[in-house]
């Protein structure tokens, strides 16, 4: 599910109301980069909104480029091990 880009500027308005109104540094900073990451999600949202539906970040494309990756490797090493099964029968005869 993904948020709608309005949310994600409601979002971002808020963090930065909260770093206008904090008196400490590390709030501020905090306040400001959750701020400009729901203007990134804003963005993407806006995309997606306009009828790009399927359009992934490079990041998330990555990630999920590891992710397939990684399947593809888990499935070749239980391939294998069943093939190893098959070759060991202790009950087999020589």
């Amino acid at each position: 599910m993904f948020n709608s880009s309005a949310m994600c500027r409601q979002q971002a308005a808020h963090h930065r109301q909260v770093a206008a109104a904090t008196l400490l540094e590390k709030v501020r900073t905090i306040a400001l980069a959750a701020a400009s990451a729901w203007d990134i999600q804003a963005g993407e949202a806006e995309a997606r909104e306009a009828g790009k539906q399927d359009m992934l970040s490079a990041e998330d494309a990555a990630i999920a480029l590891e992710f397939q990756r990684e399947d593809e490797e888990e499935a070749a090493i239980r391939a294998n091990d069943r093939l190893g099964e098959a070759d060991f029968n202790p009950l087999r005869q020589p």
